[in-house]
């Protein structure tokens, strides 16, 4: 008579199908504890329970590549790693080849990690050399990825970390986490493996300094649009040569932005409107997937900012000269520099100078010439004063000099203009 309960169920199903949910329970526990915990202190006490023969060694992190990038609908999102996690599950069940053949379905474990991905634990053979247990690793990555690939309508990509002793499982997994932020440069539906990750060497920082101080002295002469394309350029070698990890690329493009924000201040750019920019900047840079969309947002985030303070920087412009020739009329007798009045308005030289020329149509230089000149034509027709005590008063210490600035200006000398010849 088979054995039932009041509701007529099979209590051997019930049975088995309780150890079975407990079973699973038990090994995602384990699973979190050799990641974010210590699996070390029930070890023993486990493997006994589970007959575990082989330890895992190394972390594979499995995630739907428009999971939390394209889709931002928390539940598909949900969906999507359930689907997956649950593909894993009855990946585990079967006979996939060149996986649990090899190592066995009870060496393997799988657990949810946050929102988006699945982290899998596996035994790889760790005695051999890094690239050796590298190579291994990326061929059971291939064969799950073409296992859960097969009845998905999405693409997933798989991170690989190295190969550890199972007390330092988690710095695979941190290693596989950063390894599946490679699909950056490489695109959706990749195995990338931690070994082909750059962190960047002083070469590459130094492009990256080279490309600050060229956009630096570009920003500062206002010209934007060749901005934009410096830093299409600078991603174009990255891309192509360097490789760095996509969360340094993401710090060195923040720093770019700060030296532009620099450049914008030279121009007399509102602070509060630039750290506004900052702020957004930053957030959404956190939401760029790949180099192509990279592409696409940093230089349209530059062109924005040089429509948003074209129109000021014209106006401080036109404000910052106006002030320099104030201050000209009311000091031309004194020694004045164009870099002081630069100072003084807080703008680098080479850029006041062009602003300078722009405004007035003229360098300040000769500006300067004429302001003083004007007023020596005043005091040689209207004082007896000499030509040395004229030349001091509209600030030329040398007599000779400013006579012969003076006959330029007018064509005359200056005793010749005072008789009117």
């Amino acid at each position: 008579m088979m054995d039932t309960d009041l509701w007529g169920l099979n209590k051997t199903f019930l049975a088995n199908k309780h150890r079975q949910l407990i079973k699973e329970a038990v090994r995602r526990e384990f699973a979190f504890e050799a990641i974010f915990g210590n699996a070390e202190t029930d070890m023993a006490e486990f493997l006994s329970v589970f007959n575990i023969q082989l330890l895992p060694t190394v972390a594979i992190v499995i995630q739907a590549d428009n999971a939390g990038t394209a889709c931002f609908d928390h539940t598909i999102i949900q969906r999507q790693q359930k689907d997956i996690y649950s593909r894993v599950l009855a990946m585990l069940q079967q006979d996939v080849e060149g996986i649990v053949t090899v190592v066995g379905q009870d060496n393997i474990f799988a657990i949810t990690v946050g929102e988006r991905d699945i982290a899998l634990l596996l035994p790889v053979d760790i005695k051999r050399s890094q690239a050796e247990a590298g190579i291994a690793a990326k061929r059971y990555g291939r064969h799950i990825k073409a296992h859960l690939s097969k009845k998905m309508n999405y693409s997933i990509s798989l991170g690989i970390g190295q190969g550890y002793e199972f007390k330092n499982i988690r710095q695979s997994y941190f290693e596989a986490c950063a390894a599946l932020k490679y699909k950056f440069y490489q695109g959706d539906g990749t195995v990338i493996h931690y070994s082909e990750v750059s962190w960047g060497d002083r070469a590459s920082q130094q492009i990256f300094i080279d490309y600050e101080t060229k956009l630096l002295s570009i920003v500062r002469k206002g010209e934007w649009q060749h901005a934009a394309v410096v830093v299409a350029h600078m991603l174009d070698t990255i891309g192509n040569t360097m490789r760095v990890h996509p969360d340094v690329l993401k710090v060195r493009v923040l720093e770019l932005l700060t030296v532009i924000s620099r450049g914008i201040m030279d121009l007399g750019g509102d602070p509060d409107t630039l750290l506004d920019i900052k702020i957004r900047s930053g957030d959404e840079i956190g939401r760029v997937t790949t180099l192509n969309e990279m592409k696409a947002w940093l230089p349209a985030l530059i062109i924005e900012m040089c429509a948003l303070f074209k129109e000021k920087q014209q106006a401080a412009i036109v404000r910052a000269v106006t002030n320099a020739k104030q201050f000209i009329a009311e000091n031309y007798q004194r020694d004045i520099s164009l870099e002081d009045l630069a100072k003084r308005e807080y703008l680098s030289l080479s850029y006041f100078s062009r602003a300078f020329s722009e405004v007035v149509g003229t360098s300040f230089t000769d500006y300067l010439k004429a302001v003083r000149v004007t007023h020596a034509q005043t005091l040689l027709l209207t004082t007896d004063k000499g030509v040395a005590e004229i030349a001091a008063r509209v600030g030329y210490q040398d007599p000779n000099y400013f006579s012969r600035v003076f006959k330029k200006a007018t064509g005359k000398s200056p005793q010749r203009y005072r008789l009117g010849e």
